[in-house]
């Protein structure tokens, strides 16, 4: 996934340490310090600092780079702090790189007061006075340290005598070192493809930071980048945290290796103990944990329960970090959710440059196929990412060929991540979704509703949406690329044309209409006339096909009717709830069972003059929509002037 900040950090050199401490070793070396390095140490934070028990009075040059080697620079002090020459030495070098470089500091008042070194007063009055007798030959030096040290004990730092006690003072270090090493050293986000990562990464921290959140959800469809901002956000905020765990994974190492080995990898991580279970002793104890935990990919609340039980029984000011794909599971963890946005067209463009292109200079030729590649991707990371390192390195010629060939088909390792979302659904969610993609895409939510028409559609369209397989804007239906060309593709899954449940290609239909192949498998079919030659179909054509729902005739372009029935149309299916059929060629509609089923019948541009032969009852209202017994809406243009029907105003 990409940050909106400048590429040029990709320049800027890495450091060997991440802090540097700079103290006076006979005042905090085996209480304060020993436990602070160990606080570092378990915080991941590569420090460095001074064992060098007998120091001179010249700072050694190798000491000077390491300073100038580390990204942050704590300086705590101490009572005597201002006695050391090479102290002093060493602050003066860190005020050099803090103004040259950049570096970050804090400093850290330990059992003193801050006005003593911000005025020179108290032990570091006294021992700057005893430096200007020691060094009378080397006043200028003298006169170095008392500003480095004005300026340094100016900078807003920590003060301990205000946070006691030194645990908690080493705690609040901890969290600022960590905070500040995240913000402050150079992203590696472009260098490793991730496009578009920090500024998400800082949404949902902005979300996990509210004091009233306990829990964060982090959500969308498969390869939308939701593990990668997981990742980022934990090593982003673990620092302020002493237990945490970041479980990768879960549903699938729950189906391999069920629950007790993914809660004792957690419980493990969380309390450096393997445990099988949340027993009373683990249940007395995590009450008084401040913990991070983050659940990667979690389909099931259970899975939750078992691995770590409910966040509420962990202690105060814990934190989790939960990834799914199902928007209700976040719901009832009572998450707040960060649905996780597709890239866009200038982030797209990036991403996949970086994997088709690398370094490589870039022929003109490649550009129009470029702009064809990430369109098929519809902004999904995974989908970007794939397709450029497939593209990689090979010629134009195979270019057009890969680009051609995912115009009807998905790629393998891109759908086998989007169908996880897919294979979690019941089948009858299942069938829904099918519907939509084939036959309801950019369609009005409500109207979808009734032509679906059976209990369990409403809520089965908004599992749907919690799915990420659909989202819904304007209350219109609408379907990612990948998604709509994912159901298609399994459509297709049945070899046999005849067996298909729902058909959208027209050199399928075609081959099915021209053949009267059709069977009671058939469910919905959706043909884009435009694409086809002109045919003479059988009046008895679609008899076989006696469990159609959807029967959708249409143009994409302008076009004149290329589907006759020379000698007529004897038979539509009786479960029909949708007709549509653009310039239908007959004078009437065949539907022996008087529509009792239909919902949704729009006939524009036909030659039609009635609707079917014998008696319904047609009712017409102010909006020029027509009811015909449950026939939901009516839309048609007649050709003809001659169109019969019986009228009531209503």
């Amino acid at each position: 996934m990409a940050s909106s900040s400048s590429s040029s950090l990709i320049t800027l050199p890495s450091k060997k340490y991440d802090v540097f401490i700079s103290f006076r070793g006979a005042d905090i070396r085996d209480g304060f310090l020993s436990h602070l390095r160990e606080a570092l140490r378990q915080n991941e934070v590569n420090t460095f600092v001074d064992e060098k028990l007998d120091r001179g009075e010249e700072i050694s040059s190798s000491l000077l780079e390491i300073i100038e080697e580390s990204y942050f620079s704590l300086v705590i002090f101490s009572e005597n702090y201002a006695y050391s020459p090479w102290c002093l030495e060493e602050l003066v070098k860190i005020l050099e790189c803090k103004k040259d470089m950049e570096q970050m500091v804090l400093p850290v008042f330990y059992r003193i007061d801050p006005t003593h070194v911000q005025e020179l007063t108290g032990s570091f009055g006294a021992a700057l006075a005893k430096h200007r007798e020691d060094f009378t030959n080397s006043l200028d030096t003298v006169e170095s340290w008392c500003q480095a040290l004005k300026e340094i004990a100016e900078i807003a730092g920590l003060v301990s005598r205000d946070i006691r006690p030194d645990s908690e003072l080493i705690k609040e270090i901890v969290k600022h070192i960590s905070e500040k090493l995240n913000d402050g050293v150079p992203s590696d986000s472009y260098d490793k493809g991730l496009v578009g990562i920090d500024s998400r990464v800082k949404d949902a921290e902005s979300l996990l930071c509210l004091e009233s959140v306990r829990v964060l959800g982090i959500w969308g469809m498969g390869g939308i980048g939701k593990t990668t901002i997981a990742e980022k956000l934990f090593e982003r905020i673990s620092g302020q945290f002493n237990r945490r765990c970041f479980a990768a994974n879960v549903r699938e190492k729950f189906e391999k290796c069920g629950p007790d080995t993914v809660r004792q990898e957690i419980l493990f991580q969380v309390l450096g103990r393997e445990t099988c279970n949340l027993g009373p002793p683990i249940r007395r104890r995590l009450p008084r944990e401040k913990v991070l935990i983050a659940l990667d990919d979690v389909s099931d609340s259970d899975q939750i329960e078992r691995s770590i039980g409910k966040p509420a029984i962990y202690g105060p000011g814990s934190k989790f970090i939960i990834t799914s794909r199902d928007k209700q599971l976040l719901r009832n963890m009572q998450a707040q959710i960060y649905e996780v946005e597709k890239l866009n067209d200038c982030e797209a463009s990036w991403l996949f440059g970086f994997h088709a292109f690398k370094q490589d200079d870039v022929g003109k030729e490649y550009m129009v196929f470029s702009k064809k590649a990430v369109k098929y991707a519809q902004g999904n990371p995974l989908a970007i990412k794939v397709l450029g390192s497939n593209l990689y390195s090979r010629s134009v010629k195979e270019w057009a060929d890969e680009l051609e060939k995912l115009e009807g088909t998905s790629d393998e390792k891109v759908q086998r991540i989007l169908r996880l979302s897919y294979d979690a659904l019941s089948a009858y969610d299942k069938e829904i979704f099918l519907d939509i993609v084939c036959f309801f895409e950019g369609e009005d939510k409500v109207r979808v509703e009734n032509i679906l028409g059976t209990p369990g559609s409403i809520i089965g369209i908004s599992r749907l949406a919690d799915m990420s397989l659909i989202s819904i804007a304007n209350n219109k239906l609408h379907i990612h690329d990948l998604l709509q060309q994912m159901g298609k593709d399994i459509t297709c899954e049945e070899k046999q044309i005849g067996q298909r449940s729902r058909l959208w290609h027209p050199k399928d239909i075609y081959y099915l209409l021209t053949r009267a192949e059709g069977t009671g498998a058939n469910k919905g079919i959706s043909l884009d006339m435009s694409n086809i030659r002109e045919v003479e179909l059988s009046p008895t054509v679609f008899e076989r096909t006696y469990n159609l729902k959807f029967l959708k005739f249409y143009c994409s372009v302008l076009s004149q009717n290329r589907v006759n029935f020379s000698e007529g149309l004897k038979f539509l299916p009786d479960e029909l709830r949708l007709l549509h059929w653009y310039q239908y060629p007959l004078k009437y509609v065949p539907l022996s069972s008087c529509a009792e089923n239909l919902v949704d019948l729009c006939l524009t541009n036909s030659k039609i003059r009635e609707l079917w032969n014998g008696v319904q009852v047609v009712f017409y209202t102010s909006s020029y929509t027509f009811k015909v017994s449950s026939i939901w809406s009516i839309s048609l243009t007649c050709i003809s002037s001659h169109f019969h029907y019986s009228i009531l105003e209503i």
